[in-house]
């Protein structure tokens, strides 16, 4: 598999959850993934079936990938209005040279747009417009699959001080497809770890609903700061 310069996430590496939903792709059921090395693109990538499933550079191990039974947490729903109304006050904190040309997350016009803020309530959330690129099932379910990590990211990275962090291990239970056009509301928040920093590590949940309130997917996460 090769991961398109398209989908960059943090500067010159492939997004993680754009990354892990092509990697599942070549997965027997669902599984947690953990982010060894960044990932990189334009370059071929090699799935290798052992004790554990990787995905190698050359001798790199780049994510490594073990079966999961979904345990990811639920919230609340919130509305495609009030994820839109945290969007409209979004005010970037991470470091441009990082995070700002991310497909997913970044603030170039030809992003996502996922830009989670504060709801008020310890949570993040953001609106979000599936793309009309994702015309295929792999394509459309990539795209969520970025925008609930850039989203979680958004609450770790500013919701106890303001700390760039990296995805190290990330889970998705999809519920069902999205179709271009859709218009969903992705939140984050701690789900059921603690919403504080340890150290440099902390965890994190995320979860997509539609415009009926109804889930299409939930993540979980963790994270070490830079």
């Amino acid at each position: 598999m090769t991961i398109e310069p398209f989908f960059e996430g943090p500067a010159g590496s492939g997004q993680g959850g754009w990354t892990s939903r092509q990697f599942s792709e070549h997965l027997d059921g669902p599984h947690s993934i953990a982010l060894r090395h960044h990932v990189p693109l334009g370059e071929q990538l090699e799935v290798v079936y052992g004790d554990s499933v990787q995905l190698l550079h050359g001798d790199v191990l780049i994510m490594e990938a073990t079966p999961w039974v979904p345990d990811a947490v639920m919230t609340e729903p919130v509305s495609v209005a009030d994820a839109a109304e945290a969007r409209s006050r979004f005010i970037p904190f991470l470091d441009d040279d990082i995070s700002m040309t991310c497909f997913s997350c970044g603030m170039q016009p030809g992003s996502m747009q996922v830009h989670g803020a504060a709801l008020g309530d310890g949570r993040y959330a953001t609106d979000w417009v599936v793309p009309e690129w994702a015309t295929t099932s792999l394509a459309s379910s990539g795209a969520l699959w970025s925008a609930l990590d850039c989203t979680a990211a958004f609450y770790v990275c500013g919701s106890d001080g303001e700390r760039m962090a990296y995805t190290v291990q990330y889970a998705v239970d999809q519920r069902r497809e999205v179709a271009p056009g859709e218009r969903v509301a992705i939140v984050g928040w701690n789900g059921d770890y603690e919403p504080v920093w340890d150290g440099r590590k902390r965890g994190a949940a995320s979860a997509a609903f539609d415009e009926d309130g109804e889930v299409i997917a939930l993540a979980r996460s963790f994270w070490v700061s830079a």
